[in-house]
């Protein structure tokens, strides 16, 4: 063990150099030799991004900027840190804001100063090796090998009692992730057939919600927070299903309650202003994005679509003027990112529209067509609808037509969107119209994807790549229909035998799956398959 931590790449972050040395004298104490020190979050964040990192020692609150919470969250999003790396947070603060916000991104442990020698070894050595053995499981994932991670999670799991929990986690999420409920379901189940545990509860209510059987998924989750109001996990995935059952006032209570228990949480704030504007409630929608952009000033989840909601907020509240002032600050904020200017020009419409500038109105929208026609990413379906929306305010109904009909074709098997596509035509009396464009929409896409199911069972899966091909050039967010396209190309593999150029796009368009439908189930099957054909081993 005492080798293990010897040979630890260390970072210790803290804005104060008397702290730094105080910790890194630890380290050197205890045979560590290969330690860095960051005194702020910048220097910290290029040191994870260009180093691999056994331990990180990190201050809660670094002063200006950044603090540890949020350099933890960025280095998990971006990559930076994987299962084996360990976290340690200090902190002398003892709220229980701090220890819920902190809690929420996951350290592996924390300590309270002052600290000692004695303690600091302590902490290190029960976490470091039961860490490193998760080093393989990190590997297989970073290549997208995840039949054989969970294969390291099941070998790991026959010898490491002292890290069991942490290994049924990794292999149940990855179950999530490949899309295999059914295993994921069964496998949460013999978890809670031993010991009541919230974390595998909540896991086994996300497998239904995943699933679509939001009933059953509404009860896991209120059952979690009966037995446990602070595992807040929960009460982000009740609110979710709620809002998909159409609930949305108690979609929103529940979130209010979770944000009166972790008010720091950036994110949830800002589903909390999505949820009380889809209510009505705005008010509270004002509220909750101001705060949302407030705590995520200095967060990686620093969004331009939380100044737009605001922004949109202020429009519908009749204060028009105001929300162009925050569109302006948006685009001083957010200069080189071409959602913010998207989301930006729309919203802009919709306020002059409010103002009785119809000109204007009509020229921010001309530029956010421009904008969508030029996007190289992903359109918000959300963005569109209120695209839509305000085009039918103008009378340029074709064009908001012909954009509604894309959101439908694009996810015609999210009833959460088509209802509110739905919602868009009811506002402007075109219930009906609405109710016969979605049908047909909905319509053809099944006739496209029934066509090449025909076509791969006839074996004619040349005929059946080149139908989707075409396709999804129109419907490029239509997770099913690309996922049924990487699904025909290893059919051609399996009849034809490898080919790298369709591994290779294969996997491009898994890429894309996986960003549109993290949950589509058959992502990481067809990984998986790909891994095998390109000769990785299983």
């Amino acid at each position: 063990m005492a080798i293990l931590l010897k040979q630890s790449a260390t970072l210790v972050i803290d804005d104060f150099q008397s702290m730094r040395s105080m910790l890194m004298s630890f380290l050197k104490t205890m045979g560590v030799a290969k330690i860095d020190n960051a005194g702020t979050a910048k220097e910290a964040l290029a040191f994870l991004a260009a180093k691999k990192y056994d331990i990180v020692i990190c201050d809660y609150n670094l002063g200006h900027g950044q603090n540890g919470q949020q350099i933890l969250e960025e280095a998990k999003h971006k990559n930076y840190i994987g299962y084996s790396t360990i976290w340690v947070m200090v902190t002398a603060e003892k709220t229980m804001d701090m220890f819920m916000g902190a809690a929420e991104t996951k350290p592996d442990d924390y300590l309270l100063k002052p600290i000692t020698e004695s303690l600091l070894e302590t902490r290190l050595n029960k976490l470091i090796e039961k860490k490193q053995s998760l080093e393989p499981i990190e590997k297989a994932v970073k290549s997208k090998e995840y039949a054989r991670a969970i294969a390291f999670c099941d070998e790991l799991l026959k010898t490491h009692s002292s890290s069991t929990q942490e290994i049924q986690r990794i292999k149940s999420d990855l179950l999530l992730m490949t899309g295999d409920f059914p295993a994921a379901k069964s496998y949460f189940e013999s978890l809670l057939t031993a010991r009541s545990l919230p974390w595998a509860k909540t896991g086994l209510g996300k497998a239904y919600f995943l699933t679509k059987e939001y009933a059953r998924a509404k009860e896991i989750f209120e059952d979690v927070l009966a037995e446990n109001k602070m595992y807040l996990d929960a009460a982000d995935w009740l609110s979710k299903t709620l809002d998909a059952l159409g609930d949305l006032e108690q979609a929103q209570n529940v979130l209010s309650r979770a944000m009166a228990l972790s008010p720091n949480a950036a994110g949830r704030q800002k589903s909390l202003a999505d949820a009380a504007y889809k209510n009505g409630a705005l008010d509270l929608a004002q509220t909750s994005y101001e705060k949302a952009i407030k705590l995520a000033e200095h967060s990686v989840h620093k969004s331009s679509s939380t100044y737009s909601g605001l922004a949109k907020v202020l429009t519908a509240k009749d204060d028009p003027e105001e929300a162009l002032k925050v569109l302006d600050r948006t685009r001083e904020e957010f200069k080189n990112d071409p959602d913010a200017a998207l989301q930006s020009a729309v919203i802009e419409g919709m306020a002059y529209q409010k103002m009785g500038q119809p000109k204007k109105a009509e020229a921010a929208l001309a530029k956010a067509e421009e904008l969508m026609r030029n996007q190289t990413g992903i359109v918000s379906a959300a963005v569109t609808m209120d695209m839509a929306h305000a085009l039918l305010k103008l009378g340029q109904k074709d064009k908001a037509c012909s954009l509604l009909e894309g959101v439908v074709k694009n996810n015609h098997e999210n009833a959460s969107i088509i209802n509110m596509v739905e919602a868009v035509f009811e506002d402007m009396g075109l219930s009906g119209e609405g109710s016969e464009l979605i049908k047909r929409s909905a319509q053809e896409v099944i006739g496209i994807n029934n066509q090449g199911v025909l076509l791969a069972n006839e074996g004619k899966f040349e005929e059946g790549i080149k139908l989707l091909r075409e396709a999804i050039k129109t419907l490029p967010d239509n997770d099913l229909m690309i996922a049924n396209l990487c699904g025909m190309m290893i059919g051609q593999m399996s009849k034809n035998g490898k080919d790298d150029r369709l591994i290779f796009e294969a996997r491009e368009h898994l890429d894309r799956v996986r960003k549109i439908n993290p949950a589509n189930k058959k992502y990481g099957t067809y990984m998986n398959i790909l891994n095998k054909l390109a000769g990785v081993s299983a």
